[in-house]
């Protein structure tokens, strides 16, 4: 099977080997990196490995007062959780914060300050989200946010207060390479969870009863990546936390994927045309399609298992909502031959 280029509405690739270009992309994905640790409530891992003792320094929680009876309060130290309505709302507070600042500054900077330039970088540009889908995107990554944020308040008060954690600190605890091969294991192992679960969600029963909710934004927003089922939501969370309770991994490079994978899903469901600093990564117009044509493109940081599989998108081929399986039909009997579409990299550009 062989792959193609293909040029088709709102995918005019532009060239952006521009030095304000450039500077301008890399000062936003930092940004926008940083600020993803905070929208789902992580932030607090990224103190664990700064150290109890600094977080302690902080955030002194003996002398915050704390609205909850002795009695509570007690309770709560017994079963490993002191201080816990500290923990909780300051990640609320700060989750809340960072997800709707980020989602808010794209809102502003491109769909209402640029929607005049929408063909220059909008991966749909005639397809626009009305005011109920943009509401229902809102609400509920907004609610999923919340159900993360709260979780998260409560594993960092148990990992402060003793509670069980595989994360390290010291680089040489396991041994150079370990720490080097724990990169692309643990790397290949999210992007493998992801590509396998998300198909599953794509078999009839579990797309119907779940996964439809996400898809109704045939055209994402960036709040739309946390906008699907509550429980799916919770299954994709457990499945990325669980090899810091089973697997010794050094906090900075669990924190690093997790932030680089959280940094992508954000850019892939913001709508925006973008490329990627990494030949592995595809652009954004990788996921947009995956939206725009429901039971394709399952990955998200490479299309690795999508070419693997047969998932990836291919000319010649129809796809919707109704045709699951990942692979389409064919368009005609008569030509059934059909090519991999490839999503480039370096030379997509929204910063004009």
């Amino acid at each position: 099977m062989t792959t193609t280029n293909v040029h088709k509405q709102g995918m005019e690739l532009k060239s952006s080997w521009d030095v304000w270009g450039l500077v301008s992309k890399g000062v936003f994905m930092v940004g926008v990196f940083v600020l993803a640790t905070a929208a789902r409530g992580e932030w607090f891992l990224v103190a664990k490995y700064l150290g109890k003792d600094f977080l302690r320094d902080v955030m002194p929680t003996s002398d915050v007062k704390v609205n909850t009876t002795s009695q509570l309060g007690r309770q709560l130290q017994v079963a490993g959780f002191k201080d816990l309505p500290i923990y909780v709302a300051v990640t609320v507070l700060v989750s809340f914060s960072t997800f709707w600042g980020i989602g808010m500054s794209f809102d502003y900077y491109f769909y209402r300050n640029r929607k005049y330039k929408a063909e220059e970088w909008k991966c749909q540009p005639d397809r626009w989200l009305s005011n109920s889908t943009e509401w229902h995107e809102f609400l509920l990554g907004s609610f999923n946010v919340l159900i993360s944020s709260v979780a998260y308040g409560f594993i960092s008060c148990y990992i402060m207060n003793g509670g069980k954690c595989t994360l390290y600190a010291r680089p040489d605890e396991y041994g150079l390479a370990y720490l080097l091969l724990s990169v692309p294991a643990l790397f290949i192992y999210n992007e493998a969870i992801i590509y396998y679960a998300h198909r599953m969600f794509h078999t009839p029963f579990l797309y119907r009863h779940f996964h439809k909710v996400h898809h109704r934004n045939k055209s994402p927003t960036l709040y739309g990546v946390f906008a699907t089922h509550p429980l799916e939501f919770i299954f994709y969370q457990i499945l990325v936390a669980w090899p810091v309770i089973v697997v010794p991994l050094h906090a900075g490079v669990f924190l690093t994927i997790l932030l680089y994978g959280y940094y992508y899903g954000m850019m892939d469901h913001s709508g925006i045309k973008m490329d990627a600093l990494w030949p592995w990564q595809p652009s954004t117009m990788f996921h947009d399609d995956h939206h725009r044509h429901f039971h394709c493109n399952f990955g998200t940081n490479t299309i690795l298992f999508d070419r693997f599989h047969g998932t990836l998108r291919r000319t010649n081929r129809k796809y919707g909502e109704k045709v699951f399986g990942g692979k389409g039909t064919a368009e005609s009997s008569e030509n059934n031959q059909s090519e991999f579409y490839t999503y480039s990299t370096w030379n997509i550009s929204p910063f004009k």
